[in-house]
């Protein structure tokens, strides 16, 4: 009986592997989006994505002053940021979940996953940007 077990898991086994492997579903692509900041707005306010959507945010900064691209609170499922602005240091009591900077002039890039569907303030946390307008919005859709 074992001799017939064997054989037969050497017939299956490689079936079983070739079936899996072709069921794998393929690597999503990034949605990609451009977001300029100026002195005092984003452009555009408004972003739409999906959940399980991986995203490739490009933030230009075309104003003199240092500027940043920031939601405090979204779930996410993963995060990476190009490497910080240097000099971009000003003290917040609670930092964002999504937070890229850049000065004047330079261009940075976030990428995420959201996981949560809703609508998630943009905001600039330099001092008084916030206040001067410098918001937008992220809408997390279901897929």
């Amino acid at each position: 009986m074992p001799m017939k077990r064997n054989a037969l898991f050497l017939l299956i086994f490689p079936m079983a592997l070739l079936v899996g492997c072709q069921g794998l579903p393929p690597p999503i692509t990034p949605k990609e989006m451009i977001v300029e900041g100026t002195e005092f707005k984003f452009s555009p306010e408004s972003l739409e994505v999906s959940i399980g959507q991986p995203v490739k945010l490009t933030f230009k900064n075309l104003g003199a002053l240092e500027h940043d691209f920031s939601v405090m609170e979204i779930p996410l499922l993963s995060r990476v940021v190009t490497a910080p602005t240097p000099g971009h240091s000003h003290e917040m009591p609670v930092q964002p979940d999504l937070h890229v900077a850049a000065s004047g002039g330079q261009t940075m890039t976030l990428e995420f996953i959201p996981t949560e569907p809703g609508r998630y303030e943009i905001i600039c946390t330099v001092a008084g940007h916030k206040e001067a307008g410098m918001k937008g919005l992220l809408i997390v859709k279901a897929p």
